[in-house]
């Protein structure tokens, strides 16, 4: 990894930090000053607007050339038509940084286009790294500094390096990010791409220390080869995960209306993330899942895969998914088989897909299945009707009575990935998560489980190959 620091670092932890456009009355401009002023910030904070005066605490100063000493981050929060004359004072301070929050740019046709160009041909000849415009900037949970108001349990630190075109899907994410168990370690959008491009967030994660994976929306490349070179310098070391817009002609079409983006054929786009390893969802919802797997679980060391399951149909359905994405069906050992028949009844196959159905053998057979070394990755899909759960309730059976100390049992084997799969009543849902903590993934509907093990196999052969 390169010993030079990126310059991305600035926008994460900058001295101190310009407004221009704050306000004194509610709208955009108005809370981010307070937000940070709440989270330990307000010592760093400068505000820019052309009454002056006083706003939040703080002095309010006419003009950037007005306000003392250095500044290392300025956040521009200005109608659009104001930009070109905006870049040229934040240059004459001295400034380097830049985040455009403001829209009104590419995204709105041919007079936004030619502002565009123009506020990119300042930029570009005074030397200013921008990002935006269109965009909500930076959040870095490492020392709770964000430019765009966050949720309090956003700022949890995390391993997951987030990267998103679009201010408001970025924005979402971060309040979702919580409820599925997930956090950030920092935070990227990207808007309209003036000057800081997605490439160049690929490069920062790939030395930041705190991210582990790196989850990009993106509705197009801004620089083809420049995105090749960086995902070939980050895939190597850390997983790419990529939700890429514009699929279809319709959808390329609401891209460029959004971002200004031109999105391309979407078969090249296929193209360039197999080449380079980059591991491409299909969805929000897949992409969150993969998020997650790749986020708590270790690559495995082969394809084999064994599904543990009470529920047989669960267990044919994916089983089917498994192999359909490229895993291999384990074939159980003779000790693990042995093991589990001794207390099987007789109705019960021991194969794999492992079926215990109501036997009472799921730990058992999930102790087992973490010894046996044919068996790389496990699948387990675990429930009960919530009527049952409910009639025992009383008597202190809960999900743990069924299914076993998860979190605890997969001590055994902690090279092995392993996601539970559950569907039904949310209550389950949520016992599952307790007993699984982060060490086995739960995620929702069992062919989830599967295709996103499959893709955490697909890595880690590509990375082997890579590093070999």
């Amino acid at each position: 990894m390169s010993s030079e620091k990126h310059f991305l670092w600035e926008f994460f932890d900058p001295g101190t930090v310009v407004i221009v456009g704050a306000r004194s009355t509610p709208g955009f401009g108005y809370q981010l000053p307070i937000w940070l002023q709440k989270r330990g910030h307000g010592d760093k904070v400068r505000l820019v607007n052309p009454r002056g005066g006083e706003m939040h605490g703080l002095p309010v100063y006419k003009s950037i050339g007005d306000v003392p000493g250095p500044m290392d981050l300025a956040i521009v929060i200005t109608p659009a038509p104001t930009l070109p004359g905006i870049l040229e004072e934040i240059a004459q301070a001295g400034i380097r940084n830049v985040i455009i929050e403001s829209a009104g740019f590419a995204e709105t046709g041919k007079e936004g286009v030619a502002l565009q160009r123009k506020c990119r041909e300042i930029a570009l000849d005074k030397g200013l790294r921008v990002m935006g415009p269109n965009c909500v900037g930076v959040v870095n949970t490492e020392n709770r500094f964000a430019t765009s108001e966050v949720i309090e349990d956003a700022l949890k630190p995390g391993g997951i390096g987030l990267v998103a075109q679009s201010g408001v899907f970025g924005s979402i994410l971060l309040d979702s990010f919580p409820s599925k168990e997930l956090a950030v370690s920092r935070a990227v959008t990207l808007g309209n791409r003036l000057v800081v491009d997605e490439s160049d967030v690929l490069d920062f994660f790939r030395d930041d220390p705190m991210t582990r994976v790196v989850v990009m929306y993106l509705e197009g490349a801004a620089d083809g080869a420049k995105l090749r070179t960086a995902l070939e310098r980050i895939t190597p070391i850390k997983p790419v995960i990529v939700l890429k817009s514009g699929r279809t002609a319709e959808g390329s079409a609401a891209t460029s209306s959004h971002t200004g983006s031109m999105a391309g054929r979407d078969d090249i786009y296929d193209a360039l993330f197999a080449q380079t390893g980059a591991i491409r969802a299909s969805g929000v919802a897949e992409m969150i899942d993969l998020a997650a797997v790749f986020d708590s679980q270790p690559l495995p060391r082969g394809n084999r895969i064994c599904i543990l399951t009470n529920s047989g149909s669960m267990g044919a359905v994916s089983i089917d998914v498994a192999v359909r994405e490229g895993l291999v069906a384990a074939k159980l050992s003779e000790d693990t088989i042995k093991r589990v028949r001794n207390d099987a009844p007789a109705w019960m196959n021991v194969k794999n897909p492992l079926d215990v159905g109501p036997s009472g053998l799921f730990i058992k057979g999930f102790e087992a299945v973490l010894d046996d070394p044919g068996v790389d990755i496990i699948l387990m899909f675990a429930t009960v009707p919530y009527a049952v759960i409910e009639s025992f309730k009383a008597f202190g059976i809960n999900a743990e009575t069924w299914i076993g100390p998860l979190a605890e049992l997969r001590s055994a084997a902690p090279e092995k990935p392993m996601v539970a799969a559950a569907f039904g009543h949310p209550n389950w849902f949520k016992q599952l998560r307790e007993i699984c903590r982060k060490d086995v993934t739960v995620l929702e509907f069992p062919e989830n489980g599967a295709r996103v093990l499959a893709a955490l196999a697909r890595y880690a052969a590509f990375k082997k190959s890579r590093n070999t």
